[in-house]
């Protein structure tokens, strides 16, 4: 009888332990379906806001597409964006993809990895300059954002893992500055890299270690997209994280074109 006792009483705290598990394992669940929400309409929030598309004007259209001014411009209230954040330095839009974000700028490269735009703690965070870049004429410019389960923020850039997507979509992205240029990005190389390596370096002049560093980028890609790249172009790198913690996909780009709204007119 005793014995019985016993054994019914550690089935009940095993019971009891089970149902705590799974009572935890749903509450943090819920808790991170709640922070993707969050994430998700804080920044279509910021879209609605402060971006508006700009449609093409009749006589606008020509029957030679040319890719640096072919693609979905918007504009971008920057004087709304900074009166409530005056980190915001940027907007990023890719053409194939559903990347349209503000790009912030902190004193260091752990404030926006847990903040959105608007100083809000979420595990989506921003997408973010690097905070040693000194500004977006820097020869290199590194720009992060987090691989969201639910595709938000950096979620997509996988895609152009596949050569397939980048053939049929090409590799086109745009960066809107608060001084007004419009800033046109071609891919030209993808990969996995560590999070230690070479390649994150900044402050580049125009020499020899810079053509050098450059060669280097264009090592080891998963494909050659066929876009060349010269010693006297500036490069941006989109860097975000993969199953493995030391390793980073990175997304290599080439400056193609910098325009003003003057330039669709």
């Amino acid at each position: 009888m005793q014995a019985d006792k016993q054994k019914r009483s550690k089935t009940s705290v095993l019971q009891w332990i089970l149902i705590g598990i799974v009572l935890v394992s749903g509450g943090l669940a819920v808790r991170e379906l709640m922070g993707y929400h969050q994430g998700k309409t804080t920044y279509q929030s910021a879209q609605d806001s402060f971006t508006q598309v700009q449609t093409t004007q009749e006589g606008e259209a020509s029957a030679e597409v040319v890719p640096e001014l072919d693609f979905e411009r918007i504009e971008v209230d920057f004087a709304a964006l900074q009166a409530k954040n005056p980190d915001v330095v940027g907007w990023i839009q890719f053409d194939a993809l559903p990347i349209s974000y503000p790009v912030m700028q902190g004193k260091d490269d752990e404030v926006y990895l847990h903040h959105m735009w608007n100083g809000q703690p979420n595990r989506a965070g921003s997408i973010f300059l690097e905070a040693e870049n000194k500004s977006w004429d820097d020869l290199h410019t590194i720009v992060y954002g987090h691989n969201m389960k639910n595709g938000s923020m950096f979620g997509q850039l996988k895609k152009y893992a596949k050569e397939e997507f980048y053939n049929e979509n090409d590799g086109w992205y745009t960066l809107y500055l608060p001084n007004g240029e419009i800033r046109r990005y071609q891919i030209f190389g993808v990969k996995t890299v560590n999070a230690a390596s070479e390649l994150y370096t900044i402050g580049f002049d125009f020499d020899e270690k810079y053509t050098a560093f450059l060669k280097n980028m264009c090592k080891g890609r998963y494909y050659d997209p066929g876009v060349a790249v010269y010693s006297e172009d500036r490069v941006m790198t989109l860097s975000t994280c993969v199953a493995n913690a030391e390793n980073r996909l990175v997304v290599n780009a080439r400056l193609a074109a910098i325009l003003t709204a003057e330039d669709f007119h």
